[in-house]
């Protein structure tokens, strides 16, 4: 459920920006709203890769390694699932250089791309997912894509440049944090969000009173 999963993610990021935005006014920096809104849209990108992607959370992991490290070993009768993965982290590798000036360097981008690709990877060590050799390499060329729909786009529009921000003042982890809080959200508290949410709904379901 990617709801359960954003919404812890969406308050500590709300939390992070109350703080860092009030001692950036003290030193005479300002972030745009505009800006800021748009990270909520990344980190619900973030949420929604995790949820499709079925990490589990940390009160659930096993030992259930199926691993898969020869490429494209089940091609082509598995090309829609190459072409899901490709689909999947375009809006990651757009919105990144989109968001941070920093991430304007294609290197940069695909490296940040292919680290949070890795971590979904290794965490799928510890369920009944398989952690596939594809899938980092798809997701990956997915990323570079988006940098590249990002830089077409960005040559004929390139007032699309109000969301992006250097990373000045307090705010130069932003990024990361935002990283780290969905992760954080989806290992600890959607596991306990979405018990508490189906010990609620079941019984209603079946009309108990």
């Amino acid at each position: 459920m990617t709801i359960s999963g954003f919404g812890p993610a969406l308050a500590l990021m709300a939390l992070y920006h109350i703080t860092m935005v009030r001692k950036d006014r003290k030193i005479g920096v300002k972030t745009a709203r505009r800006h800021i809104a748009a990270v909520y849209v990344f980190c619900f990108v973030l949420a929604l890769v995790l949820a499709i992607t079925g990490v589990p959370g940390i009160y659930n992991l096993a030992v259930d390694s199926k691993v898969n490290m020869v490429p494209f070993a089940y091609f082509p009768a598995m090309y829609r699932h190459y072409i899901m993965n490709v689909l999947l982290f375009v809006p990651v590798g757009f919105l990144l250089p989109l968001l941070w000036k920093r991430f304007g360097k294609w290197r940069r981008t695909l490296l940040c791309g292919f680290a949070f690709t890795l971590s979904i990877e290794i965490i799928q060590l510890f369920n009944e997912r398989v952690t596939d050799i594809d899938d980092l390499l798809m997701n990956t060329l997915g990323t570079m894509v988006g940098f590249l729909v990002f830089v077409l786009i960005n040559k004929t529009l390139p007032r699309i440049s109000v969301f992006s921000s250097d990373g000045g003042g307090h705010l130069k982890g932003e990024p990361y944090v935002c990283f780290a809080f969905v992760w954080l959200s989806f290992l600890v508290f959607k596991p306990v969000i979405s018990g508490w949410l189906f010990g609620v709904a079941f019984p209603l379901m079946n009309g108990a009173p």
